[in-house]
Formats: structure tokens, C-alpha cells, sequence
């Protein structure tokens, strides 16, 4: 959001025949004492600082990053090892893709002690359509991804994953896979450490109660100010008037764009003016849950989105600090909604990975979810539940950094015009308002 740049990085792909392998020889290691006694693996223990990473496969792969995956046999119940013939495209790590487990039923992980373990699935539809391989996750007995359809969300032959985080009291992290239609297939998973949390603890909860046209509370939230075109020669003056940002009295909070003269407080004349809003001096966080409902307005050149930066963006700039944009909609196009993560090189360059979702109806006619999944080696944004844009450290190439492992802040914005938005005419209906229901953010 802060700078819009489409860089291209080409696809890495990989083709393998489909063969059977021999039986995984099993990989032995220290687990925790807790997990023993609960009937957990034998395999290695997931501690507050090393992760577990397991393959399907006899022996041990290494992705881009060389981060080793072990073979998963002391951690997976059911199926069997296979290589897929079909081409994985989207990750500079493929092998862990195409070396899967067909019909695996469960996993057990040891953990080293009591709290939330982020957890992600490395999958990628080898052959199956649409609705032919279903599948439903269950962590610690609880429901954590429902009807997973990897052809649906992401095509054949293209990494996804399924993220989500899972509080463990007892020692051992219990995952279950529950086949709706078809044999499920997982190629590799990673459990790590997330918080000392044994329960979903809310960390940052607006509802925007209050009377109509007071502001939001000054306690969660500040302002970003001017017309310095904000990186993307965006058209506004973002201010903190309550003609541009105030509650309704209804339990919402309305950013408005409207079509004026105003001169903001760092000189700049803009046509335009709107509101930024963000948690930078109020609350910061690391790794959870961040949704936010709330209701987009379509028209040329508007922008609307809820994101999130990295703190240290004053020391580290743009884009080394790594940003998110949970959710972004061109008013242009009311029917697609897009997610992307920024970052950089160790060279210094910008990297991106992004994502758009098409939907029947527009976006911008009622309101929405839209949810950020965010554990130390992953994320995945969602709209209305439905997983949209999954990336995980392995994923992009080794000369990429990986910044989101550090305290992130939120924000709002309506923007108008821009390199990417476009620019507002006359049938842009101003003034247009970003209608925010809530925001909360939950520690798993």
C-alpha cells in the first residue's frame, strides 16, 4: 500500500514422474517429557526456538533457504509416499510439493512446552478438479480448516497452504485429517512456537461504539497527515476532520473521501481529501489473528484497504520492514479484492507475492471479512473465511528477506487516485465512504 511496484520473479518449476518409494527409514530424536507420557511421536520436540519441519519423504529435503525438512514417518499416521509427476509453480522450493503422502490420516507432534503452535501444511493439487479432493483439519479436536479444495483455491500445480495456529496444554499437538471426498495429499508441514497463550487471548478489539461524529478512540488509534502523494502519487490530503473520519452512532467507523481544495498541514494543495488511520504509537503486535468487517466504496480511483507495516519502518525503510496488505480493493473494480506482502533483498531490491480473489457479486455492496493468518514462517490472507493468498518463508527465494518476525502496527486508509488506483472522474461518486464495522485482533 505504501508503494505499489508489480515485480515479476520467475516461476520455479519442477518435473518429477510419478513413482513409488521404498518404505521412510524412521527418524529418531529427543522429545519432550510431556509428550512422552501422553502417547505422542518419537521424533524430534517442538521448543520455544526451533521449529519442526517434515517432508513426505525417506529422507530429508531442504528447501530454498536450506531449512531441513525430516522425513515425516514418526510424525504422520496413514497413507503412503509418492512423487507427483506435475509441476509445481509458485515457490522456489517445489520439492517440497511434489514429494506427498496420499491418504494420510493424522499427525502428532511432540511439544516442549505448554502454548500456541503455529502450524502450516504445504500442499499442491497434483491432478484432482475442483470438489474431487476435499478434506477438513482438526487441531487438539477443534476445526481449524473446513473443507480444504486445493484445485478451487489455487489450480492445479500450485503451492498453497493451509495455516492456522493451535493452542497444546498436554505435550503433544494432535492434527487430524478427515477426507470429505477423494484421498487427501500433503507434501510437508512445519509446526512452530507462536506464543506462551494456552487459550485465543483478544489483544485489540474495536467496535467503533459511540456517538455519531466523535472520533475514533484516541487510545487505539492516530492519523496520518498531508498530500505528499505517500510513495504511489496518490491524489488526497489525508486528514483527521470529522468530514473525513468519525463514527456513525451505529457502531461504525466511516472514512470519507470528498472532492475539495485543501491545503494539509505540510503545504501540499490537493483536490481531494480523505483519512489514513493507523496503530503505530498505540498497539503493535506479532503473529495472531487481525480481522476486519467492514464495507468498501466502489468508483474510479479509489482506493480502500486494511494493512499492516512493520514498526521499524523509520530505521529499516521501505520495504525492509515487510508490509501486508490484508485487503486492498480498486473501486474500479468492485468484484476483486487483493492481498499482497512487500519486502526486500538482501541486495536492497523489493520483492512481492500477491494475490486477487473474483466474486460473484461486488465487494462493495455489503459488507465483508476480511483476515490475516500470521505465524513466524507463514501468512495467509482471507476474505469471508476463504483463504486467498498463502505465502510461507520457504516459498521465495533465498536471497529474499523474511521481516515477518517482528512487531507490525495497523492501518486504514481510503485513498484517491494513484499509480495503481487510478484517477477519480466524473462518475466517481464523491463524497464515498470505507465503512469499518470492527477490528480485532486475537492472539491465535
Amino acid at each position: 500500500m505504501r508503494r505499489r511496484g508489480w515485480l515479476r520473479r520467475a516461476e520455479v518449476r519442477v518435473a518429477l514422474a510419478v513413482v513409488a518409494l521404498a518404505t521412510p527409514v524412521v527418524y529418531h530424536g529427543p522429545a519432550a517429557a510431556a509428550a512422552a507420557s501422553s502417547g505422542c511421536s518419537t521424533g524430534y520436540a517442538v521448543t520455544t526456538s526451533q521449529p519442526v519441519r517434515v517432508a513426505a519423504a525417506a529422507s530429508v529435503l531442504t528447501d530454498a533457504r536450506d531449512q531441513r525438512f525430516v522425513p515425516d514417518a514418526p510424525y504422520a499416521a496413514g497413507g503412503s509416499l509418492m512423487v507427483a509427476g506435475s509441476e509445481v509453480s509458485g515457490t522456489s522450493s517445489p520439492q517440497l510439493y511434489t514429494h506427498l503422502r496420499s491418504g494420510v490420516r493424522s499427525y502428532a507432534f511432540p511439544v516442549a512446552t505448554a502454548g500456541t503452535y503455529f502450524v502450516d501444511l504445504f500442499v499442491a493439487e497434483p491432478n484432482a478438479s475442483p470438489g474431487q479432493r476435499v478434506w477438513t483439519v482438526r487441531a487438539e479436536g477443534a476445526r481449524v480448516a473446513d473443507t480444504v479444495d486445493v484445485a478451487r483455491a489455487a489450480g492445479t500445480g500450485r503451492a498453497w497452504h493451509v495455516m492456522f495456529a493451535a493452542p497444546v496444554t498436554d505435550g503433544c499437538l494432535n492434527l487430524q485429517i478427515v477426507p470429505i471426498a477423494g484421498v487427501p495429499v500433503v507434501g510437508a508441514v512445519s509446526v512452530s512456537y507462536e506464543s506462551a497463550a494456552s487459550a485465543k487471548t483478544m489483544m485489540f478489539d474495536d467496535e467503533f461504539t459511540g456517538a455519531a461524529g466523535s472520533p475514533p478512540s484516541t487510545a487505539r488509534w492516530g492519523y496520518a497527515y498531508g498530500g505528499n502523494g505517500w510513495g504511489n502519487n496518490e491524489q488526497q490530503s489525508y486528514t483527521d476532520r470529522p468530514g473525513n473520519v468519525a463514527l456513525d452512532g451505529a457502531g461504525h467507523l466511516d472514512i470519507t473521501a470528498q472532492r475539495e481544495t485543501y491545503t494539509g498541514y505540510d503545504g501540499h494543495q490537493r483536490q481531494y481529501t480523505s483519512a489514513r488511520l493507523t496503530t503505530r504509537n498505540t498497539f503493535t503486535f506479532q503473529y495472531g489473528t487481525a480481522t476486519a468487517r467492514l464495507q468498501a466504496p466502489s468508483g474510479n480511483g479509489l482506493l480502500s484497504a486494511f494493512w499492516a507495516m512493520g514498526k521499524d519502518v523509520d530505521t529499516a525503510g521501505w520495504p525492509a520492514c515487510g508490509e501486508t496488505d490484508i485487503f486492498e480493493n480498486r473501486g474500479r473494480t468492485p468484484s476483486t479484492v487483493n492481498a499482497t506482502i512487500h519486502a526486500g533483498t538482501h541486495a536492497g531490491q523489493a520483492w512481492l507475492s500477491s494475490a486477487s480473489k473474483q466474486g460473484t457479486n461486488a465487494y462493495t455492496q455489503g459488507f465483508h471479512t476480511y483476515t490475516l493468518i500470521w505465524g513466524p514462517d507463514g501468512i495467509e490472507s482471507d476474505v469471508d473465511g476463504n483463504p486467498y493468498l498463502s505465502v510461507a518463508r520457504s516459498d521465495i527465494a533465498a536471497n529474499d528477506n523474511w521481516p515477518f518476525n517482528r512487531p507490525f502496527f495497523m492501518l486504514l486508509s481510503l485513498a484517491v487516485g494513484g499509480d495503481w488506483a487510478g484517477s477519480p472522474d466524473s462518475t466517481t461518486p464523491l463524497p464515498a465512504q470505507l465503512v469499518i464495522n470492527y477490528i480485532r485482533v486475537e492472539s491465535s
